[in-house]
């Protein structure tokens, strides 16, 4: 294992482990013990499809050449130190509550009009590169590199975006809508960053969606 993936599996399980402490002041879903919050679809369809969205976004980072330009790299030590704690905390409430970690039925939770995902992907959810783009990007170096990787996280963001947006105003549960706005900030925050890099390099962001 190498160490950069070996940090984000030690991050991952330290936030699962926080994610089930979470998970036990939430309340089990269907629970009634004690009449408190209970995880209903959007929160479990939240917490299946993001994981595996945030999951990408970490490949992205493993599959982007060792050459580019450090403010490129740098991008993937916030996606990493980042998503790999939400993936935690997310699969941790999914653990607890033995639920599925990915769902057969991709945003369902977000409704039938946000269904699909981009071109091939056979994940429906926004965003997504497809493995034909991962691949094509694998063989990539130097500034051909950064600027693809570029494209393809900026528009993964711009998905991650809607389905945390939404996420956010659509639940009760205070842990949650936490999680989900500070993927809100944080990704925001790197989109503006990435958007002006691409600039740099005289190059556009790709279609959306």
């Amino acid at each position: 294992m190498n160490r950069r993936r070996g940090v984000v599996v030690g991050a991952v399980v330290v936030a699962m482990v926080i994610g089930v402490a979470l998970g036990l002041l939430i309340g089990r879903p269907g629970s009634t013990d004690d009449g408190g919050p209970v995880l209903g679809a959007v929160e479990i369809g939240f917490a299946q499809d993001m994981s595996v969205h945030h999951e990408q976004a970490v490949s992205l980072c493993d599959n982007l050449a060792a050459d580019v330009d450090a403010k490129v790299g740098q991008i993937c030590s916030g996606v990493r130190a980042n998503q790999g704690r939400e993936i935690g905390m997310l699969r941790g409430w999914l653990e607890l509550y033995d639920l599925p970690q990915s769902s057969p039925t991709p945003m369902a939770w977000m409704g039938s009009e946000h269904h699909g995902g981009h071109g091939n992907s056979a994940s429906g959810m926004p965003g997504m590169a497809t493995w034909m783009e991962v691949d094509e990007l694998r063989r990539l170096s130097g500034r051909d590199a950064e600027v693809r990787f570029l494209q393809l996280m900026l528009r993964h963001h711009q998905g991650g975006l809607d389905m945390a947006g939404y996420a956010a105003g659509h639940t009760d549960i205070a842990p949650i809508e936490r999680i989900a706005t500070g993927m809100v900030y944080e990704q925001t925050q790197e989109v503006l960053v990435m958007d002006q890099l691409l600039r740099d390099r005289s190059s556009a962001a790709l279609p959306y969606p």
